[in-house]
């Protein structure tokens, strides 16, 4: 790491600001009087901003995420509209035009490399990068949160149940896997487009909803040619592979299944259990069941991967609140899980006009409000964080956080 600090003189009044240039080997920080921060990876790509109280996330799809403290409490979460995105991204270049003509001729050579190479990215051009990724990539809807900063790959497209009242995150795409060709298209694509990005990402997650269902002849293929791609285990290669599994998806597989990816440099699978309680799956529309969660884990683990389990706050609404928590709470016991494992729990987020809300009222039950979710939020965490082993990391997993 260098660290540099300079005092600038701007065109723009007698102020004086210091300037801090944080260089890693993969990005690139600027600071301005520790104030306004800007952050662009190798390729010079702006990748997030700290400016007047707001953190501002940009995804390699061009979309902006903004959050900022709330004068109520809580964080504002929203995604910025085209118009303030545009705006966003050509305030921070004019700050990089001054930035450079202040620090230019009294920094290392390193930095005048990140700074001319940074510069060569314009709004039209960041902008522009919108279309070619989506040529590339179906919409990613989701990541768990531990790997945001990982390089997706979608073997498959979509999710092949598709029908939990609560999501309706794959609704625009039918379930399809790669064939061969064209998942090792895909990737030479995505390497391409993220150029030397890529060495910001130290994992691969294979999308989309659950990749993992795919037949394990044709999963075999698909990560020998991931393997081929990318290496793994050295000091600057990938660390692993993570991908989403449905419960019906995991009780497919068998223990070889399981042991073959642990071979193949899988090392966690994350399950959307979201409740323990029965009522409450059949209301959610879940595929397969606690049970079934439970005993797919115990195979998961026995095979040497660790697991991610998702709990949603919220589910089943205010009749089947207490029996959610509980039961939750029991099947997370039943998986005695221990280091390595994670678990997430989620706000429930449905819009009004959701085929939950349908399903709730065909369970006799209300949704619960703001408060409720946050109060139930806590007590599946602090729940969780008893009930689990030593080593086991139990965190918020907030569907607004998230931007690819």
């Amino acid at each position: 790491m260098t660290t540099a600090s300079l005092v600038c003189q701007t065109a723009h009044g007698t102020h004086r600001q210091t300037l801090y240039f944080n260089t890693q080997r993969h990005f690139l920080t600027v600071s301005v009087d520790l104030h306004t921060t800007l952050s662009f990876d190798r390729e010079g790509r702006l990748i997030g901003v700290f400016l007047d109280g707001a953190n501002y996330r940009r995804g390699l799809c061009g979309d902006i995420l903004m959050k900022r403290a709330s004068t109520r409490g809580g964080k504002l979460r929203r995604m910025l509209p085209p118009e303030e995105r545009r705006r966003l991204l050509a305030l921070v270049r004019r700050r990089l035009m001054i930035i450079r003509e202040c620090a230019y001729n009294t920094t290392s050579v390193d930095i005048r490399a990140w700074l001319d190479r940074i510069l060569t990215w314009d709004v039209e051009r960041l902008e522009a990068e919108r279309a070619a990724f989506f040529s590339i990539y179906k919409p990613i809807s989701i990541l768990p949160p531990d790997q945001y900063l990982s390089l997706v790959l979608q073997a498959a497209e979509g999710c092949s149940w598709n029908r939990c009242t609560f999501c309706t995150l794959y609704r625009d795409r039918k379930f399809r896997i790669k064939s061969c060709a064209e998942f090792r298209h895909h990737i030479q694509q995505v390497k391409d487009f993220v150029g030397s990005g890529i060495n910001m990402r130290k994992s691969i997650f294979l999308g989309d909803a659950n990749a993992l269902i795919i037949p394990q002849s044709r999963l075999r293929e698909l990560i020998a040619i991931v393997h081929d791609e990318f290496v793994f285990g050295s000091p600057n290669g990938m660390k692993g592979i993570y991908a989403f599994i449905d419960i019906f998806g995991a009780e497919r597989k068998t223990f070889d299944d399981y042991r073959e990816m642990h071979d193949a440099q899988v090392k966690r699978v994350y399950l959307g259990l979201e409740s323990g309680d029965e009522e409450v799956f059949r209301c959610l529309n879940k595929p397969g069941s606690p049970a079934a969660c439970i005993e797919a884990v115990h195979m998961i683990k026995s095979a040497g991967i660790n697991v991610g389990i998702i709990l949603l706050a919220g589910a089943g609404g205010a009749r089947l609140a207490s029996a959610h928590v509980t039961h939750s709470l029991d099947a997370l016991a039943a998986m005695k899980l221990n280091a390595g494992d994670l678990v997430y729990v989620s706000p429930l987020i449905v819009s009004s006009d959701s085929p939950y809300m349908q399903s709730l009222r065909d369970f006799q039950s209300e949704p619960l409000q703001g408060a409720a979710i946050q109060q139930q939020l806590e007590h599946l965490k602090s729940g969780a964080k008893a009930v689990c082993g030593n080593g086991v990391k139990v965190a918020l997993y907030h569907l607004e956080e998230f931007v690819y």
